[in-house]
């Protein structure tokens, strides 16, 4: 007990002298602790403009990005291949996700003239029969796919979120390609920022803004719960 109650001592005393000298450094120097005060005004004032600025920021690109998906969309409702043509990067190129069978094919494409979707051989501009209305929300987290009932993700709608999950994903992984191209296909995911999830049709794109543009990078047309 004696022990104990000269530890409680001890500790009153540390917590006790520092509050004393802050009294005495204040009443000595007040001006110094305006000038603390000040500086921790003008750094949250710092702080409120930079957040104001990220937030602004961000609403100007999600935005420039709804302009751009509207205009996106409009060149495959239209089959207008050269509109379309224009969101390819000239560099990467764009990918084309399908499953003819129990895995998923990647393809390149540079020209969408030239793809055939496996499903029928079908041109690509075909997807507009099941890729309709797009009224772009913005979301966290895309909807999760469930399989269960009539619907097969959580919310219906047709979406915009960040594409951390794609960056992640694997699917190139289970493909034949050889293994350079997977790894390529695996450094070109990175790019990547947003994906925009269509639930009634299933369809992804996922979109990168490279050198002040976006470009759409990836095409998902694989169908959930289809197997």
């Amino acid at each position: 007990m004696l022990g104990l109650a000269g530890c409680q001592s001890k500790t009153s005393t540390e917590i006790t002298a520092p509050d004393t000298a802050t009294t005495m450094d204040t009443a000595a120097n007040p001006v110094a602790v305006t000038d603390a005060s000040a500086r921790v005004l003008q750094q949250d004032t710092l702080n409120a403009v930079q957040d104001e600025v990220v937030k602004k920021s961000s609403a100007e690109e999600l935005a420039g990005f709804k302009v751009m998906f509207q205009a996106f969309n409009q060149s495959i409702q239209n089959g207008d291949a050269q509109a379309f043509n224009q969101y390819l990067d000239p560099v990467h190129g764009l990918y084309i996700i399908d499953t003819p069978g129990a895995m998923p094919q990647f393809t390149k494409v540079t020209d969408i003239r030239q793809y055939k979707r496996f499903y029928q051989n079908l041109p690509f501009f075909t997807i507009k029969e099941y890729f309709k209305r797009c009224d772009l929300q913005e979301i966290a987290a895309l909807p999760k796919v469930t399989c269960e009932g009539e619907e097969p993700y959580t919310q219906k709608g047709c979406f915009v979120a960040d594409a951390d999950a794609f960056r992640k994903n694997t699917a190139y992984q289970y493909t034949e390609l050889p293994d350079a191209e997977k790894k390529t296909i695996a450094q070109i995911q990175l790019l990547v920022d947003k994906t925009v999830l269509h639930t009634a049709s299933g369809f992804k794109f996922h979109f990168a803004q490279i050198n002040g543009q976006w470009r759409v990078l990836f095409i998902d047309l694989m169908i959930p719960c289809s197997a």
